[in-house]
Order: C-alpha cells, then structure tokens, then sequence
C-alpha cells in the first residue's frame, strides 16, 4: 500500500475518536446481527461464541491492516454478511438434525470456519500465483447477480429470527396477531436505517440503532415491563452462558462435528467461499476509490486469507477489507491510526461481553440489521447497476437472484455461468467476423503489370474474391462467414474465387472445421474455389488433424495472401486472348497514348538493355532520372530498412513503368531495382527526354502524357483501397 501522508494536528482528536467509535458500533451490529441469525432457536447456546468470534475476526483484520508498516488510513476489517446468507439454508438444517445441542452448534461453526478457512486458501492461492486476472473473468452480470442474491437471501434469513416458525406470510396479515409485532418493528427499523444512512452518511446508522434501542427500552418503562417480561413475550432473546461454552475447533471438539452434514453442504460452502473472493476483490478496489490510493493487491488478498485461516478454526465466518466502513470514515473526516484503534478498542470489550450485549438485543433490531444490509446490497448490486448494464446483462442478474430464492444459490450459480455463457457465445456471434471484404478491381497483389492485363484485371476483377477474417472463429460466428461466401458465390457477378485471409484470425473450433466442409461443398456445387491463407500454426495442425484438405474438391491452402493472390490473377489472365496478353513496351505504350505512331517513336528514342539476372538497375538512394520500361523478363523492388531489413515490396512484369515517381518528383531513388532472371528493359535517360522536349515536343507530350496516366492508375488503385478499408 502507499502511505499517506499524515499529521496529528490535521484531524481533531475527537473527531479521530467519534470516527472510531461509528466504526465500532457498525462493526458490534454486524457481529450481533449475524450471531442471533445464525444461533437462533436450538443454536442458542452459540450465540455468545459467534457473536465474540465474529468481533475477534474484524479485531483481528483491522489490527493487522494498523500495524503495517506502510498504513493506507482510514481502513477497516469486519465480517461479511453475504457468505453467512448463503449458508442459511445449510444452518436451518442443522438447527432441525437431531443430537445434542452441543454437536448443532459445533456442527454450525464448523460450517462457518470451513468456509472461511476455504476462502482464505483460495485468496492467498489467487495473490501466490497472479490468479486475480482469471477471478475477474467472471462477467460482471454474473457477479454482480452473486451479491444481489446473497442480499436478498440475507432479507429472508432475517424472517428466520421474527417470524412464526421462520416465515411471514399473507394470512398473518388477515387477522390482528400479536407475532406481528417483531416482524412489523423490523420493518419499520430497516427503513429508519436506510433513511438515516441516506440522510446522514456515515453516523447515521449507529444514530438510529441508539435511537431504536433507547426507545424500546423507554417503551418497557413506560408499560412497566421488566426485561423477564420482554423475554417472555419473545421481546428480548433468552439469556444465554458464557461465550467459553462452545470452542468447535480445539481438539475436544472436533468429535462433536456432524462431518456428513458438512460434506451435503459442500456445495454451498465452495459458492460461499467464491463469493467472498469475488467480494474480496470488489471492496479493494472500493477502499482504493475511498482513501484515493493505491493497495497492493496480493499483499491484502494474503492478508485477508491469512486472517480467514486463522479465524476460521475458531469457528469465525469470513472477514476482509471493508469499503463501506472505509468510506464511511472518510466521509467522517477521520484519519490516521487513532480511528481503527479506538474501533478495535471496542470490538474487543464488546467480544469479551458478547453475552451480556446479546441477551439485550430485542431480535427485531437484529433483523432490522439484516434487512437493511441486504436491502443495501440489493440496491447496490441489482439497482444501481441497472445503469451499467445492458438490459440483457441486467435480467441475467435479476434471473440469478431469483433463482438464488426459489431453487438455492448453488443451482443458480450454475444457472448463472450457464446463461452467461449464452450470452457471451450470441454477444460474440454479433461482432464482425468478417473484418474487410474486397477484390482484384481495389486489392491486389504486389505485381505491377502492363497496361492491357492491368485493364482486364480492372474488368474481370469481381471474379476473385479476398476476404479478411478476424477474431475466434466459433460456432456462434461461422454462419456469418457461411452466409457471406454464399452471397458472393451467388451475387450478379458471382465470385469465382475466394481467398479467406486468416491473418488476424486466433482460434477455430471444431464447428469452424466442420464449416469450412460446408464451403468446400458450396464452392464446388458453384464450381467455384476457395483458398485459406495466412494461417498460424495451431489453426494448420487443426485443419491437417480434422484430414480436411484430403477430402475437399473445391478448398486449397497458401502460406501467404501475396502468393495466392499472385496466383489467381496469373490463373485469371490466362484467359485473355494471347494477343492481348503478351505485353511489350511498344503494346503498352500504344494503349497508354492511343497513337501507334507516336509509341513507335517513343521506343525508338529509347535504349534498349539487356540486364543479367541478379544485376541491380537501380540503387536506392542513387539521384537519377532514368525511366524504364520493362519489355520481358522479371524485376523486384527491394526497400532496405533502416535496421539493414532488406524486404521485396514489388514485382514487375512485362510492360510496366519503373522509376516515374523519382524522376518526376525529383527524388532520390526509394528501393533497389533487381532483375529476377535475365531480361531486356527500355530506357528513357534524362538526357535523351530533354533532347526530345526540345527538338520534339509533340512526342515528348505524348511521353508525358503515358507517365501521367500510369501515375492517376497507381493513385487511384490506392485512393481506392483506402476507401475500401475506411468504409
């Protein structure tokens, strides 16, 4: 953690101790409210043990975060609610088993410790080996459902403690009933609380449990009832012994433990202990918001599951980093170490009279507690929310609640992962596959041709298809790219040809494969092909071991687009008329120009050079105004870069222009000039163009003329394929 600076003179030291002291209230409440929920009825004689444990588990959180060496203040430790709402159904359970009373309550605080202690060796595990990354892979619908639902089962758990047999229904309503006057103060308390917290954050809360308690107890005055009186008209819990009563973990105790019922309530000891990893994570990062500082995140997560081991074979429940204390003690303006020493101050005379303080709680305020911290989570995690989300995310958590209630949180948080992975997989399917789709007339290969293939390859060029391909090819997204080929092998100007790039293509599963069999059978139904380059190596062992390319009519596979593309226009230009596909210098000038005579002149004026294969014809960086034009042969361009990367960028072929750009833009030369294999170029040297400019300035027009529309050709193929990828 980063320290923060701190002075004593900056804070008043009352407020430092009324910040304390809000704390501590908090923290008794929670503590008190969680041990009547879960000791309740034949767990009673527990209750002073798990209120004292509960105490001694946010003592021992908030001491070890003072005692760091670097103090991130004001920062707090208590006990959570949502994994104790979990394990309710598991508790009531218990409360019903038959035995003894010491071998329920043994039994519950083995619940409670297993699950803390399983917490905490999944946090520290999660800070050991970097797992926080994956833990928050859980889509946020889902988690944010997972603590919406702990919330409202922690609003059901509270009816255990006032209500007739642990429920409240309809027909108590029909008739005057004096059951309903613990259920009908409960209410009325929640909503104290949540207005107070509302209107006075911070300190409002413990205002009204003080308020709440100093009027229940001026009411018995009033009616002049004794607190026997109160206990006996279920106003007050029962007295209970000493919290030494009930030790679960030390070695007497462990044959007291029900080990078959814990081992049925597995299940909800694993969601419980996730779901405190989950919140674990969630309220680091709100005390980070709250103190505006940086936490070392696994330095707390070991931390925090340290404390949980340790508390948790005490039979404690599971303890971390509280944003809302944190923030509430901000809001208080409290600094420093004093506030979480006077809070854990009062959390350890509260432990130590743990009995005495519970036997005065009436079980309305401790229900009222609890429908109040799970009406908060609730707003928190399902209505806050809601403005977050998209209507489909939020109703994915509004579904987990609901299904948390009817058919329990372990059911739902299968449910859950079920659902948003179907919403993930439909989400994924929506998202373009299909990155850029283009053809020979905008996007071809490096090759630069004479004038007549170039124009066919301008006419002709919808035949061949090159279609760039993005992301994780699944089942949910495949039929995206099965529709698109479909359309192109089926459009007025069908495709004859479809190179699929899979370039920026990661995955492929199985679906994928058995998609590309479908191709292969629409191609051939079209008597069309289709080429897949640009593959990684995991996609090309999976083709290979699926033995697609022994089986296909119509697909092929090409290391490189460049090469596949060079390919189909060679393929394409076959079926030119000989005539027109053997390009020359004088071809390509006469269609350039349009005059015969005027091309004829113009390669007489010109040198004709035969150049051996390997012999550079122009050097970059050279200055020279020199134009060729290459009449048979081959030539590549070469760019060195300035790391010493020596990379082909073009090719030549009969008919093409080499060296306008420099000459007319009055420029080094940009790339090497190499010939492929042994070829004759014509060469038009500046000295000669000056002579012909000044002794022959139609001829020279008309040479001016075809470098001007061999350049409009090159810029607008470019202005074209920008436009392409733009769009």
């Amino acid at each position: 953690m980063t320290p923060i600076p701190y002075s004593p003179t900056d804070v008043a030291p009352v407020r430092q101790v009324f910040g304390g002291i809000v704390i501590g209230f908090d923290n008794l409440g929670r503590a008190i409210a969680l041990a009547a929920l879960v000791f309740a009825g034949t767990l009673a004689p527990g209750a002073a043990w798990g209120a004292s444990i509960f105490l001694l588990a946010g003592l021992l959180g908030t001491a070890t975060l003072l005692l760091r060496r670097f103090f991130v203040a004001p920062v707090f430790s208590n006990v959570q609610n949502a994994p104790v709402a979990i394990l309710m159904p598991a508790v009531i359970a218990i409360s019903q088993m038959g035995g003894t009373d010491l071998e329920r309550v043994t039994t519950v605080f083995a619940l409670l410790g297993t699950t803390a202690c399983l917490a905490g060796v999944v946090l520290i595990a999660v800070a050991r080996f970097n797992l926080g990354r994956f833990v928050r892979l859980m889509p946020f619908p889902v988690a944010a459902g997972y603590l919406a639902a702990s919330g409202a089962l922690l609003i059901v758990s509270a009816a255990y403690l006032v209500c007739p047999g642990g429920t409240c229904t309809l027909d108590m309503l029909a008739r005057p009933n004096p059951e309903l006057l613990s259920p009908a103060l409960t209410i009325v308390l929640a909503v104290a609380l949540g207005f107070a917290s509302w209107k006075w954050r911070g300190f409002g809360l413990v205002g009204a449990l003080v308020v709440a308690l100093g009027a229940f107890y001026l009411s018995l005055a009033a009616l002049g009832l004794h607190l026997d009186d109160a206990r006996s008209l279920g106003l007050l819990p029962a007295e209970i012994g000493a919290p030494q009563v009930v030790q679960p973990f030390l070695p007497l105790a462990w044959a007291d433990i029900r080990f078959d019922v814990l081992l049925d309530a597995a299940p909800l000891i694993v969601v419980a202990a996730l779901i405190g990893v989950f919140s674990t994570l969630l309220n680091i990062t709100g005390v980070e918001l709250a103190v505006r500082r940086d936490i070392d995140t696994g330095r707390e997560l070991t931390r925090s599951g340290v404390i949980n081991i340790a508390t948790g074979f005490g039979g404690g429940t599971l303890s971390f980093i509280s944003a809302s204390n944190t923030t509430s003690a901000a809001l208080l303006g409290s600094q420093g170490r004093v506030p979480g020493m006077v809070t854990v101050a009062m959390m350890a005379i509260a432990a130590m009279f743990s009995a005495e303080i519970l036997a005065l709680v009436p079980p309305f305020v401790a229900a009222g507690l609890l429908v109040f911290f799970g009406a908060s989570i609730l707003m928190r995690w399902l209505v806050e929310t809601r403005r977050e989300q998209s209507p489909q995310e939020w109703l994915l958590s509004l579904v987990i609640v609901v299904a948390s209630l009817v058919v329990g949180m372990p059911a739902a948080v299968i449910l859950g992962i079920i659902l948003a992975s179907l919403i993930f997989a439909v989400t994924y399917a929506r998202l373009p596959m299909i990155r850029e789709t283009t053809n020979l007339q905008t996007f071809r290969s490096t090759v630069d041709r004479g004038p007549a293939q170039t124009r066919y390859l301008d006419v002709y060029g919808k035949r061949v298809a090159l279609v760039s391909l993005q992301g994780f090819l699944f089942f949910g997204s495949i039929e995206q790219l099965i529709k698109h080929i479909r359309a192109l092998l089926e459009a007025e100007e069908p495709a004859r040809t479809v190179i699929l790039d899979f370039s920026r293509v990661s995955r492929m599963d199985a679906s994928a494969l058995a998609a590309l069999r479908k191709l292969d059978i629409l191609a051939s139904s079209r008597r069309a092909r289709v080429v897949l380059t640009e593959m990684n190596a995991e996609i090309a062992r999976e083709v290979g071991r699926a033995g697609l390319l022994d089986e296909t009519s119509a697909l092929s596979i090409e290391t490189t687009t460049e090469f596949a593309l060079e390919t189909v226009e060679n393929d394409l230009l076959d079926q030119m008329h000989p005539a027109e596909a053997n390009e020359t210098v004088l071809s390509a000038l006469e269609r350039i120009t349009g005059d015969r005579d005027a091309a004829t002149r113009l390669v007489s004026a010109m040198q004709r050079e035969e150049v051996g294969a390997g012999e550079v014809l122009v050097r970059q960086g050279a200055r020279s105004g020199d134009i060729y034009m290459l009449e048979n042969g081959g030539l590549s361009i070469f760019i060195t870069t300035p790391n010493g990367e020596r990379i082909r960028v073009r090719k030549q072929r009969q008919g093409s222009i080499v060296g306008e750009i420099a000459a007319y833009a009055d420029v080094p030369r940009t790339a090497d000039v190499v010939a492929d294999v042994p070829s004759v170029v014509y060469r038009m040297t500046e000295a000669r163009l000056a002579e012909i400019q000044k002794d022959q300035p139609d001829l020279a027009a008309f040479w001016h003329l075809a470098m001007a529309t061999a350049l409009a050709e090159k810029v607008d193929r470019t202005n074209k394929l920008l436009g392409q990828r733009m769009s």
